[in-house]
């Protein structure tokens, strides 16, 4: 952990706590019948670095432009 706050790295400590913290709280699932873990693991990563720039860029929550990209992929919130 030391060696995490070195000179150059302590500039990404802020934003992925903030990114791990804002997650967190996305308590969603999510279905999309006929797709693969494999399928979802890669559509959720693709839409954690979506929102990741969207947050930083639109100020909005990241929970909420993760939700808005998986369902532009056609993932459906499962109840």
């Amino acid at each position: 952990m030391v060696s995490f706050f070195r000179k150059g790295k302590r500039k990404w400590a802020v934003p992925a706590i903030l990114l791990i913290a804002g997650l967190g709280g996305c308590v969603v699932h999510y279905e999309k019948p006929g797709m693969t873990q494999a399928e979802w693991a890669r559509d959720k990563a693709y839409c954690e670095q979506v929102a990741e720039k969207e947050y930083a860029r639109k100020g909005t929550r990241v929970c909420d432009e993760v939700d808005a990209c998986l369902i532009a992929k056609g993932w459906k919130r499962s109840q």
